[in-house]
Formats: structure tokens, sequence, C-alpha cells
């Protein structure tokens, strides 16, 4: 942070500052920092790690040098690699590159955090715009764990976590999105494991003040409830095999495969202690296996480590709608002190060192200092892998089948795919449909019975839209519905229960079709204030195609007042109720008739026995078909 003068008068400048305040306008980051602050009341934890712009211009520059040259020595580096390149050479790049031009430093060593002797309760406040200030908080219950270097307790919480949030069937996930007192769960939910020690989170939003002591009571409840009696069996073998699933796929979340597992085991690596333990979970979950063998050892974990454990912190945090302007205030009063205080010359070296800044910032960079990619470093081949076509007969129709083998770790996707008729993607409803399937209910079953199938049989149902401008027309909008699921080769259940879940979705469960509404229209309105330029961006955009028009109509902020009106109708008028249920199934019955195709993904010698599954499952009319 710099001091630069404006109109005379002092003013704070900073890339870092000006970052740390637009990310600390985000409720839910609020949330965090001020969560971490009375759970971890000396460890490093317990400070904003980007800085808290109030605390940042304390910051000397001689503080920040010395900061940096300690921890910041490779003395505290940590080099992981992923790939064939001899270990050897990677360590003599280490050495000639950074380690040769620096002295042994000293090596820092994370410390537990002080304990707690007894819960705590705290309220404090966030910002917010609007005057309106009901159904505006959020309840937070947070407990700090032991180290997360205990690799079978780590494991052993993470099956807790799955007990008590695995889905809207679990037990205190349930009750946390029945809760009268609030429209959805809280952004912090369920077990960090990243840190030093582990915590565990669950929360609310959506609330106000005054059922704080209503919030905990009924969490505690929950926990009391599930802890007195052994966990039933099915369930945790069902996460278990989400565990295992997720243990299994080689996958890296949007990023390659290689950095997607150094950064699972980054943290570990980080204080000192082995990421082979968190990359190679099978010897764990043995363990743990042996542990189960107890019926009532996680019971006794959500006992000791959540009811008996007096590190817990109850935190209310409250909209304000003055914090804004008192921060502002409280700035502008430092700043004010600032000025009596400069002289003349010092004022002058100010200017001086802004035009020097300045100069510095308009000379171009030696960009041959910087590694380039040539033409030589393309490939003269691209490799396109290659499919198998087969044909899948579904309600008397054949539709193709795109199989492609690969090593998969013993998973399988599946994915159907089914034409979208222009008239559905440019309906406002047609993004609610995606928002219900697997979350209400399908069939014969209700949607706690559907949420336990999933968590038992797949890793999950999605259903969502892919929409591409046609390559001859951007006026034109080439759409596909994609519905969604994976398991592991042994439970072909998952096969079926997508074509279920899809066919059969059900319309009658109106008090879970509202709250999940609800929840989609309380967490978008959270994310405002952290996507403005996205935001932005759209409406820029929206006259360059006929996509850019539709997402702008459909997921821009009128998008998101036409959802919160709508959900404000839907409650109290059963009229509107039913005009929303009427659109979603015309939609539906719409979508059961179209064109699909069939996507397949596994390994060679497993192929012939899941087409032959996808076969027979799909080879049985539509509920539409069936009632024609």
């Amino acid at each position: 942070i710099r001091i630069e003068l404006e109109n005379g008068e002092p003013v704070y400048k900073g890339v870092v500052f000006n970052e740390m305040k637009g990310a600390m306008s985000s409720p839910s980051d609020q949330l965090y920092h001020q969560l971490a602050y009375h759970l971890f009341p000396e460890t490093t934890y317990h400070y904003n790690s980007g800085g808290d712009p109030k605390d940042i211009p304390d910051l000397s520059y001689q503080e920040l040098v010395d900061f940096y040259k300690s921890h910041y020595h490779p003395s505290n580096a940590v080099f992981m690699t992923f790939g064939n390149t001899p270990a050897y050479d990677l360590q003599e790049q280490f050495e000639q590159l950074a380690l040769a031009k620096f002295e042994q430093g000293q090596t820092l060593y994370s410390k537990p955090e002080r304990r707690l002797a007894a819960p705590v309760a705290v309220t404090e406040t966030y910002a917010v715009d609007a005057e309106e200030l009901k159904d505006k908080t959020y309840h937070v219950l947070a407990w700090l764990l032991p180290e997360a270097s205990d690799i079978k307790l780590r494991l052993g919480m993470r099956l807790v976590e799955g007990v008590l949030l695995e889905n809207s069937a679990a037990p205190l996930r349930h009750y946390l999105e029945t809760w009268a007192h609030a429209q959805s769960t809280g952004p912090l939910m369920g077990v960090d494991d990243s840190n030093f020690e582990m915590t565990f989170f669950c929360g609310v939003q959506g609330s106000n003040p005054e059922h704080a002591a209503e919030f905990q009571a009924g969490v505690l409840k929950v926990l009391q409830d599930v802890a007195a009696k052994p966990v039933d069996t099915a369930l945790v073998d069902a996460i278990l095999h989400q565990i295992e699933l997720h243990q299994r796929e080689i996958n890296g979340d949007g990023m390659p495969y290689g950095l997607s597992l150094i950064l699972n085991g980054l943290s570990s690596a980080i204080h000192h202690n082995d990421p082979i333990q968190v990359w190679d979970v099978d010897s764990a979950i043995e363990q743990v296996k042996e542990e189960l063998k107890d019926p009532m050892w996680l019971s006794q974990l959500i006992q000791t480590h959540l009811i008996d454990n007096p590190h817990r912190v109850q935190m209310t945090l409250v909209p304000d709608a003055e914090k804004s302007a008192k921060d502002a205030a409280l700035e502008k009063a430092r700043l004010a002190e600032i000025a009596a205080q400069l002289t003349e010359e010092q004022k002058a070296e100010i200017v001086a060192q802004t035009e020097a800044l300045k100069v510095r910032q308009d000379t171009p960079d030696d960009l041959n200092l910087l590694p380039k990619v040539g033409l030589e470093d393309v490939p003269a081949a691209l490799h396109i892998v290659q499919g198998e076509l087969r044909e899948i007969i579904s309600n008397r129709i054949d539709y193709p089948l795109n199989l492609y083998h690969a090593g998969t770790n013993g998973i399988y996707y599946q994915q159907v795919l089914i034409e979208i008729p222009d008239e559905i993607v440019q309906s406002p409803y047609f993004n609610l449909l995606s928002i219900l399937m697997g979350e209400v209910g399908a069939g014969e079953y209700n949607y706690l019975e559907l949420q336990q199938l999933q968590t038992a049989v797949s890793g999950g149902l999605g259903m969502g839209a892919s929409l591409r401008s046609k390559v001859d027309d951007k006026n034109q909008i080439s759409a596909w519905l994609t519905l969604t699921t994976k398991s592991l080769v042994n439970n072909l259940e998952a096969i079926r229960l997508l074509k279920l879940a899809f066919e059969q979705l059900r319309f009658d469960e109106k008090d879970r079709i509202i709250e999940l509404l609800q929840q989609r229209k309380t967490r978008w309105q959270s994310r405002l204030s952290g996507s403005g330029h996205s935001y932005a961006m759209q409406i820029a955009g929206r006259q360059h195609s006929a996509l850019a028009q539709r997402d702008y109509n459909n997921t821009g902020l009128g998008a998101l007042n036409w959802l919160a009106d709508l959900v404000g109708k839907i409650e109290k008028d059963e009229a509107e109720y039913a005009k929303l249920i009427a659109e979603l199934q015309l939609i539906h019955n719409k979508l059961l008739q179209a064109p699909k195709q069939f996507l397949l993904v596994c390994e060679e010698h497993q192929s012939d026995r899941l087409v032959e599954e996808i076969q027979e499952v799909w080879d049985k009319l539509t509920v539409a078909e069936n009632t024609a």
C-alpha cells in the first residue's frame, strides 16, 4: 500500500489493498474470516491471509520484506512434480536455478492452537447495501478438531461428514434445509482438512438474529440423536462407496490430473507430513473398516469431537447497512490525521514517488525475459480419440451410442444427450428443471429415498444444458440437455437410476420444490457482490449472438429478480404454484419425446456388459409413451 495525493489530500492506493476490499465485500468471505478469528485465537489462521483492509496500512515496507525473506525462504518451500522426468534431473535444476543462490534458513513449523476451555458464542456484523435487513442473518457452528496428519481420524471424520451431511436425507443436512427460520444451508459445511488442524462447520443463511439459540439447540439435538445409537451399516457402506469412487477417479476437476494430485497432497507436505498417506487412502480405508467392526465407532467420534468438544464457536453474522459507511469514515479519519502531519517536503516526496511509479508502470517490460511458445512446440498431428458407434433402441426408435474406451480405474461414465427444442431453450422455466432432477423424488421413491439411493449406487445424478452458437449462424443455438452419472463397474444400478430420475421425476413434492427454488435464490443473491464484472460483460455482449441474448435473459440480474418474484408468489398462492408445475411438466414432456444420443466411457473389457445394461434399461416405454 502507498499514499498518493489527490487534490492535495492523501489517499490510499495499492493493488492488494483494493483487491482485499473487493474480496471482503462478499458475505461468505466475511463469514469465514470473522469465524476463523474466533475459532483460532492465536495461530496463523486467526489472521486474514490476504490482509484485512483496515490492517494493511499498519504494515511497513520493512516488515513486509522481513516477513517475505523468512516465510518465503527456500527452507520453507515444498517442491512437488508429476510426470516421468527423472528425480535426479529435477533436483539438479532446483539446485542450479534456485537453491544455490540461498544460504540455509530457518524452517518454520506449525503449532497446535490453544484450546478453548468452553464453547463461545459471538455476534458479528457484515456490510450490506440494502435497507431491508430481514432474513439476511447467518448462523454457524464450528469445531476445531485434531491435527489433519492423523489419517485414520481424518477419514473417520469424512465418514462422519457423510453420515451427517452427504445429501438431503442425512440427518443434519435435513434439519438445516428444513429449519423453518432459514432459507438455505450456509456456505460453510462439513470437514475442512486442508489446514494443520481440521475443522467442522455447519450453518444456515437467510435467517434472523433472534433464532441463534434455537439453531444451536437444534444442531446439538441432531448430533445427540445420531450419537446415541449405531450408524446404519448400509449408510456407512454408501459413504465408503463415495470415498472409493472419488479415490479411484482419474480426474483433475478442471485441471491437469497431476496438478490435482499435487494440490491434494500439498497441505500434508507443507505441514511436514507424508503426502503418500493422503494419496494412498486404501490402507486408511482398511484401518477404518477394522474400526467399523465396532458399530458405535462413528457415534463415538461424533460424541468425542463434536458433542463433548469444548472448542466450539457459535457465530451469528448480522447484516449492517451502515457498516460500509462506518469503515469508510474510519479510513477517512485516519487519512485526515496523516494529512495534518504531512510537511511540504513530505508532500513533494509523495508526488515524486507517484510520478516515478507512473513512469515505471508505463515503461514496456522486456518480454524477452519470458519463455515463449513457438510453432515448433505445437505437435504436427493432433491426436483425436476414436470412439465406436453402437445402437440403443428406446421407445421403438434406434438411437446412437458413442462408446469410448479409456483407463478409468474401474469406473464407468454414462451420459444421455437430448436435443432441446428452441422454445424450451428460451423458456425461463427450463433452468428450473435442472435444479429438480435428483433433488426431488422419482417414481416410487420420495426425495429422501432417492438421495440415499444415489449415494449408495452412483457418483450422483446430474442434469445440465450444453448451449453453443451454431457454427454457420450465430443467431441460431445448438442446445442439448445432458443427463450424467458415474459409478463403479460393480454398480450398474446407476444406469437405471439415471433413467428413472429423469423420466419419472415427481412434481408432487411441493414443500421440497419450493425449498430448492428458495435455496437457488438465496445462494444466487449471496454471490452477487463478487460477480459484478461477469454481469457487466454479459450486459455488454448480449447483442452479439442469440446465445448471448438468451444467457442475459435467463441468467442475468433480471432472471434473479424473476426467480425472487416467483418464489414469493408460489409460497403464498396455490394458483401460481400450479402454474409453475404446469410449465415444468410441459417442458418435461417435450424433452421425453425429443431425439437423444447416448455416451459411454469405460474400460474395454467392461463395455459389452455396460452396453447391454443400457439397452436393457432404456428399451422400455417412457411414462409419456405409456400414458399417450
